[in-house]
């Protein structure tokens, strides 16, 4: 067999590919396979010299082809069984999530390339350029808001307390209106009272008759029942005139009371 070229040699070797031509090889319906057709059959699986000569290492391919060389040739064994058997490891968990990782990498990619693409290029065609607002402006229009808002809490304030003084200043008004008129009705039923001191009271004693000249006294004679008549409407006279002063000045003292208490 040739050697195998220097660039090859350190060439990539995939570990899994290398796996199943070993196990191809070290099939016992291939084993007995000349050398020459194994390899070719490999090489049209895809497989690289290198691959192809790490395998026929790890399997003993070199060594069984030596002692084969040195008997006698035996009748080729048809291979196709052994081709038949040779088929590709499935994929593991692993290696099903790396490719998908792979592929939405890719695809990441390109979405993202397409994206500054049309950003930079066909966005500024078709809509123009618009400038965005920076973060110093932003918080200045918040602080505009802030103090706009601040000052109309502070003019309801105002207004408020405004309201609250008017109402405050008229219920002051109408405590000391009320006041004034319980004084003056006060004063009022006080001066009742005190004028009803000065009038002088009603004697209790009996009033005493008129007196009769005594020229006539001698020509007529007094009658004691007519006497007595006369001094009895004196006294109801008398006595009519004080209860009713007394009456006055109770009901015009009840009339003061009911005003101040209304």
């Amino acid at each position: 067999m040739a050697e195998v070229p220097k660039e090859e040699q350190f060439s990539e070797v995939r570990e899994n590919i290398v796996q199943t031509a070993v196990k191809f090889l070290q099939n016992p319906n291939v084993s007995n396979t000349p050398l020459a057709q194994k390899q070719k059959f490999l090489q049209r699986k895809g497989l690289t010299d290198k691959e192809i000569q790490v395998a026929c290492e790890r399997a003993g391919a070199y060594v069984l082809h030596d002692q084969q060389s040195r008997e006698a040739p035996a009748l080729p064994i048809p291979i196709q069984s052994g081709l038949q058997s040779m088929q590709l490891q499935p994929l593991t968990l692993f290696q099903k999530f790396k490719e998908i990782v792979h592929n939405v990498a890719i695809l990441s990619a390109v979405i993202y390339a397409v994206y500054m693409f049309y950003k930079k290029f066909i966005r500024r065609f078709l809509f123009g350029d618009k400038k965005k607002k920076s973060v110093e402006d932003q918080l200045e229009e918040l602080n505009k808001s802030v103090s706009s808002s601040i000052t109309d809490l502070k003019e309801s304030l105002f207004d408020v307390k405004i309201e609250v003084d008017k109402i405050t200043q008229g219920g002051e008004m109408s405590v000391h209106k009320q006041l004034h008129d319980l004084k003056a009705e006060i004063s009022t039923v006080k001066g009742l009272l005190l004028s009803r001191k000065q009038f002088p009271s009603v004697s209790s004693t009996s009033v005493v008759p008129p007196s009769i000249p005594a020229w006539q006294l001698s020509s007529v004679t007094p009658d004691p029942d007519t006497i007595d008549a006369k001094s009895d409407d004196l006294m109801e006279i008398g006595s009519g005139s004080s209860s009713s002063e007394h009456e006055q000045g109770t009901k015009n003292s009840e009339s003061s009371l009911e005003i101040m208490y209304n």
